[in-house]
């Protein structure tokens, strides 16, 4: 899957002049707000009692000319959500203040999708594009 983030936001703090460009913790903030949303429309309340949460390895890319966005995968907790999924995951992207309408979801990952988003290019700092703070594999 590949989330694409606003490249800014007019109107910051309430001040109709203010401009806020994206940056690494602005994006990584925006993630963790999708996740949470996303955690809470599959599991409701058990995200919160239980830890419940979706197995999930993002990778940040962009920068330096490249529009910042980020490239994941995302396991679907449950067989019976499959057909949902795509819309939840769109929905709860367009919710949060960061979240850019580009959006593609491809339903199965392959090893050539790891090798995709673990690559150099497109990586202002390669240490840190893997977004370690939001993932969660168990």
């Amino acid at each position: 899957m590949t989330l694409t983030l606003k490249q800014g936001i007019a109107g910051v703090g309430g001040f109709a002049g203010r401009y806020q460009k994206i940056d690494m913790y602005e994006a990584r903030k925006n993630f963790r707000h999708f996740m949470n949303l996303l955690n809470r429309q599959v599991y409701g309340k058990a995200t919160a009692r239980y830890g419940k949460r979706i197995n999930v390895l993002p990778v940040i890319e962009g920068g330096n000319g490249v529009r910042v966005h980020y490239h994941l995968i995302l396991d679907c907790p449950r067989p019976e959500l499959e057909l949902e999924y795509p819309a939840m995951i769109r929905d709860c992207w367009s919710r949060t203040p960061w979240g850019y309408n580009e959006i593609h979801i491809q339903s199965l990952c392959d090893e050539g999708w790891v090798s995709y988003i673990s690559k150099l290019q497109s990586k202002v700092v390669y240490d840190e594009s893997f977004d370690w703070e939001n993932s969660h594999l168990s």
